[in-house]
């Protein structure tokens, strides 16, 4: 019986990889968008001591089998698995618990590991997940667009519409197998993207966001903070999905070198240069209207935390230091370090921040935002010091060059 995949709603990226599955004949659908029913309904079955993301994917994944006329024969789970100390390498045996003792014995949960860079299974995997990699960096590209406008927007809502336009026309390229339909669906942002009118006479303070994949990309899990800054002045720097899959990457060919399996190493080498040429060729058509810099790629960004933090500890808390020393390079006015509450290498990262920022980065404002699903009282008072501290930095920043 064919079954189809479901994604759990982690943010846009999550749609044009389904029409990746799609294209090569995989039924996949993209479950809805979170909300507190998600949140409510995992905290009745999980024990508590979970982070944010594993409470929101598992009542995802609960409340879809709850659906009047659910088969559990019909349905795969996608839930990407790591090993290390984060919880996130638990959150497929956890939930595949739950599901078993809810009744829904037949449901499946496919599992690509990041120890693997998310190398996919079947005689089309490879091909699969380029497609799937080329979705993703064309949804890091259009969220980029969307971030540099719409805090310069003339039109309120003019830009989110052609984001809209453009992640539909995504979808649909990437659903036609991508090809020159990526392409064209790039050139088409373009145009959509350049006809949005915008006043940057007056320049904001830029915000680099970074931290935990889950909870920065997500707006519902991170009270849409993006939004937030916007309302206070600001413009945020966002950190990429992609960025994650290159550091999976490095870690590959890492510890590849490192153990001595050269052949692993010259293969993981092959295809980070194949992957950034992928992205160039995404980004040419719409390089023209990106203001902001591109992120160093993670190699040689790694080697600024080196003096500070072995690189070889591995974990999401390394790609957020790494990138926060990045971008404090380009002119940001601010820090927004993101975590769930009670996240072990967002802890270990806002413990590094003070020596980061008095050693390497000028002491920058950086502001750590713990979120744990529930309504945070305190953060407009504390967002509104810390954008008043960017504004002040940036004018610093202005009147010294």
């Amino acid at each position: 019986m064919p079954r189809t995949t479901y994604f759990p709603y982690m943010c846009d990226h999550a749609l044009p990889a389904a029409a990746a599955f799609r294209a090569f004949g995989i039924p996949a659908a993209v479950l809805p968008r979170p909300d507190q029913e998600s949140l409510a309904t995992a905290l009745e079955l999980c024990r508590g001591r979970e982070c944010l993301p594993c409470f929101i994917t598992t009542g995802d994944f609960v409340k879809k089998c709850r659906e009047p006329g659910f088969d559990s024969r019909e349905t795969t789970f996608f839930m990407p698995t790591g090993h290390g100390p984060c919880r996130f390498g638990q959150y497929r045996w956890l939930q595949r618990d739950i599901l078993e003792h809810l009744g829904y014995t037949g449901v499946e949960v496919v599992s690509p590991t990041s120890d693997e860079a998310y190398q996919l299974a079947g005689d089309k995997g490879g091909a699969l997940r380029a497609l799937v990699w080329r979705a993703i960096v064309a949804t890091d590209l259009l969220l980029k667009l969307l971030h540099e406008y719409r805090p310069y927007e003339l039109e309120p809502g003019r830009t989110e519409q052609a984001y809209q336009r453009s992640l539909e026309r995504l979808v649909a390229a990437v659903e036609a197998k991508g090809g020159d339909e990526l392409t064209r669906a790039m050139e088409f942002a373009a145009r959509e993207f350049a006809r949005v009118p915008v006043d940057r006479s007056t320049q904001r303070p830029l915000i680099g966001m970074v931290g935990e994949l889950f909870v920065a990309q997500n707006t519902f899990t991170n009270n849409e903070l993006i939004r937030e800054v916007e309302a206070l002045g600001g413009e945020v720097l966002l950190g990429t999905f992609v960025d994650w899959l290159y550091y999976c990457d490095y870690r590959r060919k890492e510890l590849a070198w490192q153990f001595g399996d050269y052949a692993e190493f010259f293969k993981a080498l092959l295809q980070e240069v194949v992957e950034h040429g992928m992205e160039r060729d995404l980004e040419h058509p719409i390089k023209h209207l990106l203001r902001n810099p591109p992120e160093t790629r993670v190699g040689p960004a790694t080697r600024a935390i080196e003096q500070h933090y072995d690189p070889m500890l591995g974990g999401e808390g390394v790609l957020t230091m790494v990138r926060a020393l990045d971008y404090a390079r380009h002119d940001l006015s601010g820090i927004l370090n993101i975590l769930p509450f009670s996240c072990m290498l967002g802890t270990i990262v806002s413990g590094m921040a003070p020596r980061l920022r008095r050693d390497l980065m000028h002491m920058i404002p950086w502001l750590d935002v713990p979120f744990d699903g529930q309504a945070v009282t305190n953060i407009r008072t504390r967002l509104g010091a810390f954008m008043h501290q960017a504004e002040e930095y940036r004018r610093g920043m202005v009147s010294v060059t």
